[in-house]
C-alpha cells in the first residue's frame, strides 16, 4: 500500500485509508515475478483470516516471506501468519516497529534509523545496521529483501512538512556497511529482485524510473512518471500513473528499461503488486488480474476494507474504523 499526497487522494478515502502523511508505510517485500493476465483467466478466491484490534491502524507494517509466512507489527510485537492459522508473537522488537522485511530464513525490522536482522527458526538477532538520517525523525519507511540483500528507505515527512523524499540505503547480509543509494527517492514507489531495486526518483531535473544494482554503486535511469505505484512483473516494471483525470498502466522492460506499452485504465484502480497468480490491482473493494496488454481487469474478488497488497498474494482489510482504531483482516488469495 502506498497513498501519496496528490494523485491518490480519491483511493485513500475510498479505500478506508484517511492518515496523515506520517502514517503512509507501504508493504515492504521482495517482487514475486508473474506473468500477465488473460481475459479467460479464473475468478480469484480469499481466505479470510482474523488478525485482531489495532489502535494504530496506520502504523502496522506487513511483509509477506518468500514462504507465504505474513508479519505483520503491533506497536514493538511482531506476529506471523502461517498458512491460514491465527497469528502468534514472532518476536519482541524492543521499539515501535515501522517497518519489516523478511528472506528464506530470515526478519529484518526497523525500528528508527535501526535495522536489526533475526533469525526466522530462533527469533535471536544476528545482525543490526545504523542508517543516517536528515536530523528529523523518521516518520515512514520500508524494507526490500532479496537473498542477502536488503533495500530501506526511510522518509520524515510529517503534516507540518508536507512531502518529503525519501533516502534509499542498501545493505548486505555480510556485512554491518550501508551505502547510500539514492536521496530523492519517491518514498514506497519501488520493489526489488535479483537484478536490484526500481524506484522512482528525480534525477538532476527530470523525473525518473531507476534501477539500481545489487552489487555495485550503478544506478540506471530512464524518464518516467513518478508518484506512481511500481511493481514487477513477467520480466516488466509496471507502473500505475495518474493524470490530472485519468490513469495508465505503463509497463517498461526490466532490462533495458525501455517503455513497451501504455494503456488506459480506470481511475479507481489504485495500487498494484506482481504475484505469481499474475499482475493484480486494488480498486476500490475489490482486487483482480489486470492485463497490461488492455488495461482491463478480470476474476475480481470482493475485499470490502481491502488497503494494502502483498505480494503473496494477499490483502489487508480494516473495518469498524474508527479513528485509528480498526478490525484487522488478511485475505489470503487463490484461483
Amino acid at each position: 500500500m502506498t497513498i501519496k499526497p496528490q494523485a491518490r487522494a480519491l483511493l485513500a478515502a475510498t479505500a478506508l485509508v484517511l492518515a496523515p502523511l506520517v502514517a503512509t508505510v507501504p508493504s515492504a517485500q521482495a517482487a514475486t515475478r508473474a506473468t500477465a493476465a488473460t481475459p479467460a483467466a479464473p475468478a480469484l478466491h480469499g481466505t479470510r483470516i482474523a488478525l485482531g484490534t489495532t489502535g494504530s491502524l496506520y502504523a502496522n507494517a506487513f511483509t509477506e516471506a518468500p514462504n507465504g509466512a505474513v508479519f505483520f507489527s503491533r506497536g514493538a510485537v511482531v506476529y506471523v501468519v502461517e498458512g491460514s492459522r491465527a497469528p502468534v508473537i514472532a518476536l519482541h522488537a524492543g521499539a515501535p516497529v515501522i517497518a519489516l522485511g523478511a528472506n528464506d530464513s530470515d526478519l529484518f525490522v526497523e525500528t528508527g534509523l535501526r535495522v536489526t536482522e533475526y533469525s526466522r527458526s530462533t527469533g535471536s538477532p544476528l545482525r543490526h545496521w545504523t542508517l543516517t538520517s536528515l536530523s528529523a525523525p523518521v516518520t515512514s519507511a520500508g524494507l526490500y529483501v532479496v537473498g542477502g540483500t536488503v533495500w530501506a528507505w526511510t522518509d520524515w515527512a510529517t503534516d507540518g512538512s508536507g512531502f518529503e523524499y525519501a533516502q534509499v540505503d542498501r545493505m548486505h547480509t555480510s556485512s554491518s556497511a550501508v551505502h547510500v543509494v539514492d536521496k530523492d527517492a519517491f518514498p514506497g514507489d519501488m520493489s526489488a529482485d535479483g537484478a536490484g531495486l526500481y524506484f522512482e526518483t528525480v534525477h538532476g531535473v527530470t523525473d525518473d524510473l531507476a534501477q539500481a544494482s545489487p552489487t555495485t554503486s550503478a544506478v540506471r535511469y530512464r524518464k518516467a512518471p513518478v508518484d506512481a505505484p511500481l511493481a514487477l512483473a513477467g520480466g516488466r516494471v509496471d507502473l500505475l500513473a495518474f493524470g490530472s483525470s485519468a490513469a495508465d498502466v505503463l509497463s517498461y522492460n526490466a532490462s533495458t528499461l525501455a517503455l513497451v506499452s501504455s494503456k488506459r485504465v480506470p481511475e479507481t484502480d489504485g495500487s498494484i503488486a506482481g504475484t505469481g497468480l499474475g499482475l493484480l490491482v486494488l480498486a476500490r473493494s475489490t482486487v483482480g488480474r489486470l492485463n497490461v496488454a488492455t488495461g482491463g481487469t478480470s476474476g475480481t474478488l470482493r475485499t470490502p476494507g481491502a488497503y494494502q497488497l502483498l505480494n503473496g498474494p494477499a490483502v489487508v482489510e480494516a473495518t469498524g474504523v474508527h479513528g485509528t482504531h480498526a478490525n484487522l483482516f488478511l485475505v489470503r488469495i487463490s484461483s
